[in-house]
């Protein structure tokens, strides 16, 4: 369940009116069989009060097109990066689907959502004959500011890709000065960038800022049992959880999980914890760390191992 808006009269608030919007599309969402709901909360404290959690945060990374690579750049040059034609539509679906599949938090988008931003006359896409494509838009904050680059999407189906097309981006050096781009935390492209902030001048308490933290969306299991059922997990083991009081013992083979009765050191912890624990990128430990969780050393490693996986990251607002 994706929830986009939810709005209040006036004259109503207050009244509760907001929280029974909310669980009426919960019990639509559960009635379809969906067992997950996301949102981007307008008020984070009013969503966790409804049983929704915080996931990983993003960073939006304002970076000088000089910053990458010069190999890179070399290399972007070579491999015929080119400005996406009408009959590369298909294809860059293809390629975010594709990349979606290994990782969490990348939304599956409609026909009709597609539709719209290959229409979009300011958002251009540039192809990687190879696979992956870059999506941006250039703009300036007022006329005759500096000009920047927005990057929309960055979707690569291999490393190798990837750097080829941040590549690209530092190819508009001569039209750009900056870049902004969100990206995942943990993502390691800092370690590749040099002087990242560019010309840009600090003061006595931060010399170099390199962008911002953005919150994510939050999500809900609507089913916890259901939730963990559908969740791909990429290595087998077993987890002893203790959720809400209720113990079950989550086993994973080929990928696939199953639930029975649980006995043992677990982790105990609540429904709205354990949505960031197996979706939203929140490691067992930290939780117990917070106050989240409890339990001994065996059942936190047993659930980091199983619940292990990339950051929860999406680019995509609703």
């Amino acid at each position: 369940l994706g929830i986009a808006s939810v709005a209040v009269a006036p004259e109503a608030r207050g009244a509760g009116v907001g929280g029974a919007i909310v669980a009426g599309l919960e019990e639509e969402a559960r009635a379809r069989g969906d067992v997950l709901a996301v949102l981007h909360a307008y008020r984070h404290g009013f969503y966790a009060r409804l049983g929704y959690s915080d996931v990983t945060p993003n960073r939006r990374l304002a970076c000088d097109p000089r910053a990458v690579p010069r190999e890179w750049v070399t290399r972007a040059r070579a491999a015929g990066v080119r400005a996406a034609r009408g009959t590369d539509d298909a294809r860059i679906a293809a390629l975010y689907a594709e990349c979606a599949k290994r990782s969490a938090g990348w939304l599956d988008r409609p026909e009709s959502l597609w539709t719209r931003r290959l229409a979009n006359e300011r958002r251009h896409f540039f192809v990687l004959d190879d696979g992956g494509y870059v999506a941006l838009e250039t703009f300036q904050r007022e006329p005759h500011a500096a000009t920047r680059i927005e990057v929309h999407d960055l979707v690569a189906p291999t490393d190798d890709a990837r750097r080829v097309l941040w590549g690209f981006l530092g190819m508009q050096a001569g039209q750009a000065s900056e870049i902004d781009v969100e990206i995942a935390e943990g993502d390691p492209i800092l370690f590749a960038l040099t002087d990242a902030d560019g010309a840009r001048a600090g003061d006595e308490r931060v010399e170099h800022d390199l962008g911002r933290i953005v919150a994510g969306p939050m999500i809900k299991m609507l089913d916890p049992r259901a939730a963990l059922l559908a969740r791909g997990y990429p290595r087998e083991g077993e987890a002893h959880l203790d959720v809400d009081g209720a113990a079950m013992r989550l086993t994973v083979r080929g990928g696939r999980a199953a639930i029975d009765a649980a006995a043992g050191d677990a982790l105990a912890t609540s429904a709205l914890s354990l949505s960031s624990i197996a979706f939203g990128g929140l490691r067992a430990g930290d939780a117990v760390r917070l106050g989240l969780a409890s339990g001994g050393a065996q059942a936190i490693a047993r659930a980091e191992a199983i619940f292990a996986g990339p950051p929860f990251f999406t680019s995509d607002r609703f």
